[in-house]
Parts: structure tokens; C-alpha cells; sequence
């Protein structure tokens, strides 16, 4: 009886480590070059990448409101013109792994500043 009850508490701890031990790692982003911002279209920065460098540019139409992932190497400005300008400024070292439920939902063009 006391073998049966230690080998239950044995397959139930191992059981609670799996389940409750330390969570996996987030997924890094993958890089971005110098002075860009990097889009992508789904979370984790995968799927298709958009480079942006600088200026104002609309979006491709794959990316208009479909940002999953983003990382910036430099500043500039995330735009969102549904019913008016709404804008969100960037600064180097901002990233979101996964933007998509964010802004991301929401973005049509990247520019400078806002």
C-alpha cells in the first residue's frame, strides 16, 4: 500500500512540475536592420516583413491593419486613418511581439513623426 501511494505522488509531482514548472521563453524577434522599423505580419516577428527606412509611406495592402509584430531600430510614427489621423509615435528599442489585438489592428501608414 505505502509503494502505491509513493508512486501516486511521484507521477502527480511530475505531473505538477510539467504543467507549473518554468514557462518556455517568448520567442524573440528576429533582427531588424540599422535605422529601420521592421513590421511583420504575425506575432512573434513571422509571416511576411515590411522594412521601413523613412518618409511617409502607405502600407502595403497585406500589412493595412494587419501588424502582428513590430521591432524599430529608429523613430518614426505608426498612423491609423479609419476616421481620422491617429497617430503613435515609435522610438528606437520599442518592439511588441504581438501587436496584432494592439495598434498593430489598426495601422495603415508609417512616417516620421506624427
Amino acid at each position: 500500500m505505502r509503494t502505491r501511494t509513493l508512486r501516486t505522488l511521484f507521477v502527480a509531482g511530475t505531473v505538477a512540475v510539467a504543467a507549473f514548472g518554468s514557462p518556455t521563453a517568448a520567442q524573440a524577434l528576429p533582427t531588424c536592420p540599422g535605422n529601420a522599423i521592421c513590421l511583420w505580419r504575425f506575432q512573434d516577428g513571422t509571416g511576411d516583413v515590411y522594412v521601413w527606412r523613412g518618409g511617409y509611406v502607405d502600407l502595403p495592402a497585406s500589412f493595412v491593419d494587419h501588424v502582428g509584430s513590430f521591432r524599430a531600430n529608429r523613430t518614426g510614427a505608426f498612423i491609423d486613418w479609419a476616421t481620422h489621423k491617429d497617430c503613435r509615435p515609435v522610438r528606437v528599442g520599442d518592439y511588441a511581439s504581438n501587436y496584432q489585438g494592439r495598434f498593430g489592428g489598426k495601422i495603415d501608414a508609417v512616417g516620421n513623426n506624427c
